[in-house]
């Protein structure tokens, strides 16, 4: 029988995949090309996305999400710059 495992301890074992996927959704998420192809073939999975998007930053944020979203994007805005220079 396999031994139970804790959140934690799985979330430790995977964070590098997770990291991974996180750095390229957000690659994703931010091509224009990418976002404009989606909306003209589908804008409500499009929708989807951002909801769940916003979800989770409203979730993982304590106070005003709004304030989070902005200082999000102004982190990656910060990483993506710091990638092109």
């Amino acid at each position: 029988m396999a031994k139970k495992q804790s959140a934690a301890d799985f979330f430790k074992k995977h964070n590098r995949s997770f990291m991974k996927f996180g750095e390229l959704f957000t690659k994703k998420i931010t091509d224009e090309q990418l976002i404009s192809s989606l909306a003209e073939k589908d804008l409500e999975k499009l929708a989807k996305v951002f909801r769940l998007v916003f979800e989770m930053v409203e979730e993982n944020a304590s106070g005003d999400s709004a304030e989070s979203l902005a200082r999000l994007i102004e982190a990656y805005s910060e990483v993506s710059a710091d990638e092109q220079a």
